[in-house]
């Protein structure tokens, strides 16, 4: 019996260390890292012959590069999406341009020639690369005007570019390391770094930190295994050429002048007759007449010397508003773009005027591309002939991005931002031109694009009057007029109207029941809220403020936007 007893304690002990054991089996399993190594081809993916993959700061480009002789090229989407936005294809001509401050490059597929500004030069490679695949250009040609570095490794074939200039986080191992795809000791290995490596951080969370090693490796390592983490600036690769401006003396206090047709030049005297303080003005003069580049003129020499006599500098303006007109079409044509480029530098050298003034609205995302070319150029042949270039821009918004404020504003001289129509004609919800937040957002956003030496506030002088009436199906119809001041405080006379101040939009707002049935709504520009808008410029140390429109302002505006802005 006691050794029966004896039988069923050992194999109880048995039993027990073999749970034991089988835990701890368990836990080492569980807490041990795991030394499975990706291979190389589920990170980088596939490589054909003659490809490269390639790392750009923080990720693995979709794209691929291409060694000829020696040569990286880079695919031309990736060019202008991450490294080098400037070089620019323009299948109008079937070339590819380069735009600097001073000059334009011009380059053929499949040569080693390139042309500035007409004058031949042989690089002794091909620049760009045309494939079955696409384009490609060359990495050599274009470190040469980019601040970028590019080191190739093989095993597998992969290029790693990085930008000059930037702030990094950096960091040393201070052991010999695995770097895993992923946070966490059982995602595979990609590479192993040794003691010592410099490293760039992309990311610290709680226990991992996701870096990029020096050969284009982007994994995570844990926290604990890298020291020194520090900020530092990237040395710089390339030296930016200088985008020189012209700037007027203090800040700009621009109106701009509507002129519907030739004969109401002769009214800037009348027009201008209570105005003070305003030392530019921006005639509507020019108008796109057809997708060739044609364009209806209503300029004036005697204009022009009238406004010098008064002091104030005139910036002539363009714009895109004819039904006749694609400006995407336009754009995309650089003998179109060159016709409109030559014709406004010819006409401000014939005319004697100081600038001019772009307001090409409603460009169609597909066109910003050839929209930001167009300035590009054109900024070139201001520079060269000393005359200002300025443009007219949204707020910022989602879907505007493609105006590229941040480009206009290196290659302009003044980006206007126009602060109202917040609610414009043929909105469905009657609502204020342009409200305080709706202003002071604008410019908080684009001063992370524009240098604020160079932002223009735009204001309005008018306002919209607007009708909403309730239709027989249920459904309602909203319109508007747009009136001046004059004509807002008018119509609230007629109608008996007294105003209260909206605190949603820093206006007096009104509003009535017409003779129609029609509900009425309108919020105004009055003393108040001008002196809260021109206020602005001084608080943001903006480059001025620009008003649309002359004739719709009443006099005391001038002495409001004056003191205000000074």
């Amino acid at each position: 019996m006691k050794d029966k007893r004896r039988r069923f304690r050992l194999l109880g002990a048995l039993l027990a260390g073999s749970g034991l054991l089988a835990i701890a089996v368990v836990c080492v399993i569980k807490f041990m890292p795991s030394r499975e190594h990706m291979r190389w081809e589920e990170y980088f993916g596939g490589l054909g012959e003659n490809e490269a993959a390639v790392v750009v700061e923080d990720h693995v480009a979709t794209e691929r590069a291409l060694i000829f002789e020696g040569n990286v090229y880079i695919d031309y989407t990736l060019v202008q999406r991450d490294l080098n936005a400037r070089f620019h294809w323009d299948a109008s001509v079937g070339l590819l341009l380069f735009a600097t401050p001073t000059q334009i490059f011009e380059i053929a597929p499949n040569s080693p020639a390139y042309t500035v500004d007409g004058e031949s030069f042989d690089a002794g490679y091909e620049i760009l690369k045309t494939t079955s695949s696409g384009m490609f250009l060359s990495m050599n040609f274009m470190q040469q005007y980019s601040n970028l570095k590019c080191e190739v490794f093989d095993a597998p074939s992969r290029v790693v570019i990085t930008h000059g200039s930037t702030e990094i986080t950096t960091a040393e191992m201070k052991r010999d390391t695995a770097v895993r795809y992923q946070g966490g000791i059982k995602s595979p290995i990609l590479t192993e770094v040794s003691k010592g490596t410099i490293v760039t951080v992309l990311e610290q969370m709680e226990n991992w930190s996701r870096i990029l090693t020096p050969d284009g490796y982007i994994g995570y390592v844990k926290n604990g295994r890298l020291k020194g983490v520090a900020q530092t600036v990237r040395e710089t690769y390339y030296t930016e050429p200088e985008y020189t401006s012209i700037h007027v003396d203090g800040r700009v206090n621009l109106v701009w002048h509507q002129i519907n047709y030739p004969e109401m030049n002769s009214q800037f005297a009348q027009d201008t007759a209570n105005v003070s303080g305003v030392n530019v003005i921006s005639p509507t003069w020019y108008y796109l007449k057809d997708n060739t580049g044609e364009i209806d003129s209503f300029a004036s020499a005697a204009y022009v010397e009238e406004a010098h006599a008064k002091n104030m500098q005139v910036w002539a303006l363009i714009s895109n508003f004819s039904p006749d007109v694609s400006t995407t079409t336009l754009l995309s044509s650089r003998a179109a773009r060159q016709k409109v480029q030559n014709y406004l530098v010819a006409q401000a050298q014939e005319l004697g005027f100081d600038g001019i003034n772009i307001d090409f609205e409603g460009i169609a995302q597909e066109a910003g591309y050839d929209y930001v070319q167009f300035m590009r150029e054109l900024s070139i042949l201001c520079r060269k002939n000393g005359i200002i270039l300025s443009v007219d821009v949204p707020v910022p918004m989602d879907f505007s991005r493609h105006y590229n404020r941040r480009e206009l504003g290196v290659v302009c001289d003044y980006v206007m931002v126009m602060g109202y129509d917040e609610h414009y004609a043929g909105c469905e919800l009657a609502g204020t031109v342009a409200s305080m937040s709706f202003e002071t957002t604008g410019i908080e956003n684009m001063l992370t694009e524009v240098p604020k030496e160079k932002l223009v506030s735009g204001i309005p002088f008018y306002t919209r009057l607007w009708y909403t009436e309730t239709l027989s199906d249920g459904t309602t119809s909203v319109t508007s007029e747009a009136l001046g001041m004059d004509g807002a405080q008018q119509v609230l006379a007629q109608n008996g109207v007294t105003t209260s101040l909206d605190e949603s939009t820093g206006q007096q707002y009104g509003e009535w029941t017409n003779a129609e049935g029609k509900l009425c709504q309108i919020w105004i520009e009055d003393e108040a809220s001008v002196t809260a808008r021109a206020s602005l410029v001084k608080q943001y140390d903006l480059g001025g403020i620009a008003a649309w429109v002359l004739g719709n302002e009443q006099d005391w505006v001038w002495t409001v936007i004056s003191e205000n802005i000074a």
